[in-house]
């Protein structure tokens, strides 16, 4: 998934996208340990997989990087379309025929200060998912249910949690709770957690550049400032 995010960022602007890029640059890209050995063969392992899934066109060279041709991201094996002019190319069309091409972006922070290699797969599914439930409506709440994590997004209740919990803890999603709608009067109180996307969470946490924070760091979402007195600026 880092991967493809990845060749997607490389792809905007770019009618028809090809690379040449050899496997240990792109391991090194995604801050894969080993790139030159280890880190190279999971990015070839995952080039296989995504071109048998449709989303991309290997290309052998004999002594040369293979070229990697970009197709359709929904993963139809057909041509790739740049999602702007799509969207727009389908703007007046009914409801259900827009949303199969509606797209959330990434800030470019997400490569730039290096939130590519801190997160986890899991964290990054759920920032995605978060972001689509937005409907690109910033600081709206988003509810993502064991249900919709499961059917919608093809994610394991363990996933779901897992990728919940480190972006809160890292300050990019923000925590809040909302009442459940009771069935009777009598009925005890209920909520469920929601969530809002942090608006330039990538550039910052919690008034910090991302170059401070390690692997390691577990930052509590509600903490004030003076609670990090000793943590390094």
């Amino acid at each position: 998934m880092k991967l493809f995010l990845s060749l997607l960022w490389l792809a905007r602007g770019r009618p028809d996208p090809v690379f040449g890029y050899p496997a240990q640059q792109l391991a090194s890209l995604l801050g894969l340990s080993n790139p030159a050995g280890a880190g190279a063969r999971r990015i070839r392992e995952a080039l296989k997989w995504l071109e048998g899934e449709g989303f991309v066109a290997l290309e052998h060279r004999r002594g040369e990087a293979g070229r990697i041709h970009m197709l359709d991201d929904a993963g139809s094996g057909g041509a790739y379309e740049a999602p702007g002019p799509l969207v727009a190319r389908h703007r007046k069309r009914p409801p259900g025929q827009r949303e199969k091409h509606f797209y959330v972006q990434l800030k470019r922070e997400f490569w730039t200060e290096g939130w590519i290699t801190h997160l986890s797969g899991a964290a990054v599914s759920m920032y995605l998912a978060a972001l689509h439930e937005e409907r690109g409506k910033t600081g709206e709440a988003v509810w993502i249910s064991p249900r919709i994590g499961r059917e919608l997004y093809d994610l394991s209740d363990e996933t779901r949690g897992k990728g919940l919990g480190e972006l809160v803890n890292l300050g990019l999603l923000n925590l809040g709770k909302r009442p459940v709608p009771q069935a009777s009067f009598d009925e005890r109180y209920r909520a469920r957690n929601v969530y809002r996307v942090v608006p330039n969470g990538f550039a910052k946490v919690h008034g910090r550049s991302r170059d401070a924070l390690t692997a390691g760091d577990s930052l509590d979402p509600f903490a004030t400032p003076e609670s990090y007195g000793s943590y390094p600026r």
